[in-house]
């Protein structure tokens, strides 16, 4: 006959066992439910000692009516509690394996004479007939050669989610945009809010985090929201790989990742919806004179450089003038992580881009010289060093501007500053720039292991010449603009008197 587990877990993740009294013991023991915490989170751990407890019961409840009809020495909860004490029985380690057809077998780690003891305990318990192993057992064994060493466990710290998520959030501020943190703790606090604030970290499943995916599916959320969330929670960097680091989670599986990922449809129409490269004719009308002169001077240099460099907004509005450098008597221009205030998406973004011929005709390097020459040490004096979308914001917000007038009659598309970067792209591809070297321009970590194991970094030198007559680098690439008339409008010095930019330019610029 098989005997109920009554398992019941708690908020702290530890299993507790329920036993129901007798009806004709109740009065006799003053209570209807009995229960006692069986001190284990492990669920077949859990129903072992779920099973012994049941058949101690059993036990106890038949030398109660045993003791009722004669005569009572003992109090009955010392009774109660010295037969069914299983205390020592929770020492011994269960293993549990699953073959390829799905049949669990069960065995206990048994390694010393004391576990011979616990084992043999155990099987007069759950059997109204000690069994042939029992009996075995009761015989005297000789010692072992050598007790294996167990290798402990990790201690998990207990935590609640609430505290966890502040100690994250916490963690994290100082290595984030304003921005991307407000996004993360949204994240985080969405997650907490609906799994609870006291629920306990480390006994969070997947299954737990299934059901929160699912809930905001429910709530009508889309698979770029859901995707965002699960990077932050569980991605790397985000919140359960900062709970393992920490001692808060078992490390091992993220319970938080692989939930959500983008169907084959959805992939089609990122890319159908995402930034367009702006054809030979838009690069025209964008930088031709009478239009460029709209912007203000220092968003003409940031939308040159975009256009010169594949440079992302954020890396442009967060230059330092010691980032234009010279490398092997090239000059150059760093992206980099290491002056205050700067940050980058990714390592790979990490990287040197040469100075492309056009910009060097534009004035670029005597302009950086002139920003040096008044003391400036940022590039961009005007751009918000913790501006909370990031010091390229005002990069993009100008040229967004800029763009609805000039483009205002073009097919519609997603268009925008990060356009420059995809156009660059493409036109290296488009002259046979090889992909690794495309890659080491722009920032970009190509999606093969050789490449990442392997490969070196291309010199200054390489990236702007290329590698060769039949591999060409970033010099090869031409817009064809007319130099000659843009360059008074990004030269000070050339700018006719009364072009200067205005007041309003100059606030748009620093906004």
């Amino acid at each position: 006959m098989r005997i109920p587990h009554h398992l019941v877990r708690a908020r702290s993740g530890l299993w507790s066992f329920r036993q129901r009294v007798p009806t004709d013991l109740q009065a006799l023991i003053g209570k209807r439910i009995l229960k006692r915490t069986l001190r284990t989170c492990e669920m077949a751990v859990a129903q072992l000692r779920a099973l012994t407890l049941a058949a101690r019961y059993a036990q106890a409840f038949s030398v109660l009516r045993e003791q009722r009809m004669g005569n009572q020495d003992e109090d009955i909860e010392t009774l109660l509690e010295r037969l069914t004490n299983a205390d020592n029985l929770q020492q011994l380690t269960l293993n549990r394996t699953r073959a390829a057809d799905g049949t669990i077998t069960e065995h206990w780690q048994i390694d010393t004479p004391e576990d011979v003891k616990l084992y043999q305990q155990i099987m007069d318990l759950a059997a109204s007939q000690p069994s042939p192993l029992a009996a075995m057992l009761r015989k005297e064994l000789p010692p072992p050669l050598a007790a294996p060493t167990r290798t402990a466990k990790p201690s998990i710290e207990t935590i609640a989610l609430g505290k966890a998520k502040d100690a994250w959030l916490a963690s994290i501020k100082g290595s984030s945009l304003p921005k991307t943190w407000t996004i993360k703790r949204t994240a985080v606090e969405l997650l907490t809010r609906f799994l609870g604030e006291k629920t306990k970290l480390h006994s969070l499943t997947r299954s737990d985090l299934a059901r929160w995916y699912q809930h905001m599916r429910d709530e009508g959320a889309s698979t770029p929201t859901l995707t965002n969330k699960q990077s932050y929670v569980g991605g790397k960097g985000g919140f359960f790989e900062w709970a393992m680091a920490s001692g808060y989670y078992p490390k091992g599986d993220n319970p938080a990742s692989g939930h959500v990922s983008y169907s084959t449809r959805e992939k089609r129409a990122r890319r159908r919806f995402g930034f367009k490269a702006y054809d030979s004719h838009q690069i025209q009308v964008l930088f031709a004179p009478a239009a460029f002169e709209a912007l203000p001077l220092p968003a003409r240099w940031a939308a040159l450089i975009g256009l010169y460099t594949g440079a992302r907004a954020s890396e442009v509005g967060q230059l330092m003038t010691s980032n234009i450098t010279e490398e092997g008597g090239v000059p150059c221009i760093q992206i980099s992580d290491e002056g205050e205030h700067q940050r980058v998406k990714t390592d790979v973004s990490v990287r040197t881009v040469p100075v492309h011929p056009d910009l060097a005709a534009l004035g670029f390097l005597e302009w950086v010289e002139g920003m040096r020459a008044e003391g400036h040490t940022r590039l961009f004096p005007g751009a918000k060093a913790e501006a909370k979308n990031g010091q390229g914001n005002w990069v993009s917000k100008a040229f967004s501007r800029y763009l609805a007038e000039v483009g205002k009659n073009w097919p519609t598309a997603k268009r925008g500053f990060h356009s420059l970067r995809k156009t660059l792209i493409q036109e290296l591809q488009g002259l046979g720039v090889v992909s690794e070297l495309r890659a080491q321009i722009v920032g970009h970590e190509l999606d093969d292991e050789h490449h990442a194991t392997y490969s070196r970094d291309f010199t200054v030198k390489e990236k702007l010449d290329g590698l060769g007559a039949h591999s060409p680098g970033l010099r090869t690439l031409g817009y064809r603009l007319n130099l000659e008339t843009l360059r008074p409008l990004v030269d000070p010095a050339l700018l006719p008197e009364g072009s200067l930019p205005t007041k309003r330019h100059k606030a748009r610029s620093n906004a």
